[in-house]
C-alpha cells in the first residue's frame, strides 16, 4: 500500500490546529499545540495569544516541512 501523498506547505498552513492556553501563575500565558510536538510559545498579554500562536504554528510547520518530517493532521 502506497503512503498518502504529502500535502503542500500551503495546505498545512491552511489547516486549523487546536491549541491550549495555560495561564502562568507569575504572569503571562503559555500557548501549546498538542498535535505539533514542541510547538509552544509564551506571551505576556492576552492580546498577543492569537497572533503569537499563529506565528509559532507557521514557523513550526515551515521548519518541519523543509526538513521532510511527517506533519500530523489536526485532531
Amino acid at each position: 500500500m502506497a503512503a498518502p501523498e504529502r500535502k503542500s506547505l500551503g495546505e498545512y498552513l491552511a489547516l486549523e490546529y487546536p491549541f491550549n492556553v495555560i495561564a502562568d501563575p507569575d504572569g503571562g500565558y503559555v500557548v501549546e499545540y498538542p498535535d505539533l510536538p514542541g510547538c509552544i510559545t509564551q506571551v505576556e498579554d492576552a492580546d498577543e495569544i492569537i497572533p503569537m500562536a499563529k506565528d509559532a504554528r507557521a514557523v513550526w510547520l515551515e521548519i518541519e516541512y523543509d526538513q521532510g518530517i511527517d506533519i500530523p493532521l489536526p485532531t
